[in-house]
């Protein structure tokens, strides 16, 4: 079977993704056309030993946990993919084989507990400060 199921983490914080990559689209040829695109192909090729379909899908990884720590999005599953499959440097429609299959670690921020501290009086204050 082409189709191989990996988990990608960090070693700060919680966030983690699940993806299937289906190895008969997600060829070295394509991975190599993917990886040339983005910025940092070298040094991305490098941290994966050489090994270019890996470099991909830690890309693809790298860009759906951006996608859990993003405050403003969906964290809806097909959304998450429906965006990432839109994203410029990839092929359309999932022609790339990854699909995202679970994700753990939605930040969560509550205001109840944030500290906040005044640095300073800000320039062209409401009160009349000059």
């Amino acid at each position: 079977m082409s189709i191989r199921r990996y988990r990608a983490s960090q070693d700060w914080g919680d966030i983690v993704v699940t993806l299937d990559v289906d190895h008969a689209k997600l060829t070295t040829e394509l991975a190599t056309e993917i990886n040339d695109f983005w910025t940092g192909a070298d040094d991305r090729l490098d941290a994966a030993d050489g090994d270019v379909v890996m470099a991909v899908i830690k890309l693809a990884a790298k860009y759906l946990m951006y996608q859990v720590l993003d405050p403003t999005g969906w964290r809806h599953i097909p959304n998450m993919q429906r965006e990432f499959d839109g994203e410029e440097g990839w092929p359309p429609n999932g022609e790339h084989g990854i699909r995202l299959v679970d994700f753990e670690g939605e930040p969560e921020i509550d205001d109840t507990t944030l500290e906040v501290t005044e640095l300073s009086q800000a320039s062209g204050s409401q009160d009349g400060a000059a």
